[in-house]
């Protein structure tokens, strides 16, 4: 009898610690992803872009960045990136264009005013759309 009593609390007392470290892992692995997918509101990320911010500065470093990812292999994801991109006022402008004309620049261009080097127009592949024809 005693030694029945026995088990059977042995294997509760088993399945109980299960359970525990099981919701112990569960939660750490809960807290893990909502630290990764929590999005910074601090009050310096909400303000109002001044007028000379634009969505084209730091456009140097940016193209390191991308050197680099693709150079790492590893997965790049937006919410590692600390740039903050703004639409310029001057960009929001009425009748403004937006790279100078017959320039061979495309629209795509960053900074087309300040670029330098050769001209790589905006291309794309075939689509179900388009169906390859130009």
């Amino acid at each position: 009898m005693a030694s029945s009593s026995f088990s059977s609390l042995l294997i509760y007392t088993q399945i109980t610690l299960f359970l525990l470290i099981l919701v112990l892992v569960s939660l750490t692995r809960a807290s893990r992803a909502a630290d990764v997918a929590m999005v910074d509101l601090s009050g310096d990320e909400i303000d109002w872009p001044t007028p000379s911010t634009s969505i084209y500065d730091g456009i140097d470093e940016i193209e390191i960045e991308e050197e680099d990812a693709l150079a790492g292999g590893g997965r790049r994801s937006l919410m590692w990136s600390r740039m903050r991109y703004y639409i310029s006022y001057g960009a929001l402008s009425a009748n403004r264009v937006p790279c100078p004309p017959r320039s061979g620049r495309s629209y795509y261009t960053h900074d087309c005013w300040r670029a330098r080097g050769p001209v790589r127009p905006y291309t794309r592949g075939c689509s179900a759309i388009t169906r390859c024809r130009r």
